[in-house]
């Protein structure tokens, strides 16, 4: 009786596996992503966007017609005029548009990586679902061998009603608890097609197994400069900044005036007339408060980039330590976990009278919920690997 029960001990204890098939997997996801398409054309159009601003004004082109009084004739009047800034601020655009153009190229890598870590938090999810359907499902059919066996024994006056629908009670629950569980798979599942493009992913979550990637937890440890090097975000925050730094020089360099010049032709009382118009805007009025706001956003920038930089580490480290209890409680674990002798006695004694349907179901349920509580743990401990894996 229970032979199928006393499996499943055996099978909640999840082993690891080569990364490369999990690697796999990550890579077709994050290339197949909507999310980094629609970075690249946004980044894209902000660059275009910068550089339309840095264009010359469009030349303006008027035309006047005036009647005049009986005897005095008409007058007609035709221009055009182009208005530009002063030339050094082009230049200081320029910079800052190159800058800004590197600080998106890193902006994309750390996007890059924030997806990366977004699918392979789903696959461990979808490995983790995926082990619990494994294990509750032959949880189900122990139970329901249990109930059938019941069934027959109190058929042949050997066990109580009672002890039978206790059997059929508990097959009933695990049974529910398999239903909510593929819930849960059928969600995660959705939600990795969307990271997906839309694609199909059967083939995809086939691929990636049931165990979680080989990862070694010692060469994931937190290191301040690693992290400033290694870390595209940092480099993005350093060229934001270079960048608004030029900004300044342009904000600075648009205190000088701007220009105004023009061609007029002039029909007068039937003579004609030829020339031109300069004009003059004094933006140095109204732009000191533009120039003070900008230097104080390099100041801001700079302070933003030490604090990110701080926060960052301060949430690996702890992310670490939280690892590093985890893989100590995993390892407490796994001179427990091993030995399936629990159940085996269990079963004898049962068997042998020795305890009734109620006392066997509280014991098993005890071990089965250590087994539960196992699974929940290396499935943490693999989502801190996980995080802890976004800058290596």
């Amino acid at each position: 009786m229970l032979k199928s029960l006393g499996l499943t001990i055996l099978s909640l204890l999840p082993l690891s596996v080569c990364a490369s098939d999990f690697d796999d997997v990550l890579n077709t996801i994050v290339g197949n992503s909507i999310a980094m398409k629609y970075g690249d054309a946004d980044r894209q159009a902000s660059i275009s966007e910068m550089k339309a601003d840095n264009a010359l004004e469009a030349p303006e082109v008027s035309y006047e017609n005036l009647w005049g009084a009986k005897g005095i004739g008409d007058k007609r009047n035709f221009s055009v005029s182009q208005s530009f800034d002063w030339p050094g601020i082009y230049m200081a655009r320029r910079e800052a548009i190159k800058k800004s153009e590197t600080a998106m190229q890193f902006l994309r890598e750390s996007e890059l990586l924030d997806v990366r870590m977004e699918v392979r938090l789903l696959l461990i999810d979808i490995i983790y679902a995926k082990q619990r359907l494994q294990s509750t499902k032959e949880i189900c059919d122990g139970m329901a061998e249990l109930s059938s066996t019941f069934k027959k024994a109190m058929e042949e006056e050997n066990e109580t009603r009672l002890d039978y629908n206790k059997a059929v009670i508990e097959r009933i629950t695990s049974e529910r608890e398999l239903k909510a569980i593929e819930g849960e798979y059928a969600v995660l599942v959705s939600s990795l097609k969307a990271l997906n493009g839309g694609a199909d992913v059967n083939a995809l979550i086939e691929r990636l197994g049931d165990d979680y990637p080989i990862v070694d937890l010692s060469t994931l440890r937190p290191d301040a400069e690693k992290l400033r090097l290694n870390d595209p975000s940092q480099a993005a925050a350093a060229a934001s900044l270079e960048a608004q730094k030029s900004l300044v020089k342009v904000e600075n360099r648009s205190l000088m005036p701007g220009f105004t010049l023009g061609y007029i032709h002039e029909w007068e009382m039937g003579d004609n007339f030829n020339g031109f118009s300069v004009s003059m805007t004094l933006p140095f009025l109204t732009g000191k408060k533009k120039l003070t706001a900008a230097k104080q956003r390099v100041k801001a920038m700079e302070i933003e980039k030490d604090m990110s930089l701080i926060k960052l580490l301060g949430e690996l480290d702890g992310e670490y330590e939280n690892a590093c209890a985890l893989q100590s409680l995993i390892k407490e674990y796994d001179g427990v976990v091993h030995d399936n002798s629990n159940i085996t006695l269990l079963k004898k004694a049962l068997d042998g009278g020795q305890i009734n349907f109620l006392t066997y179901m509280q014991e098993v349920n005890y071990f089965l919920a250590a087994h539960r509580d196992y699974h929940e743990t290396l499935y943490r401990y693999n989502v801190s690997l996980a995080r802890l894996q976004r800058y290596n």
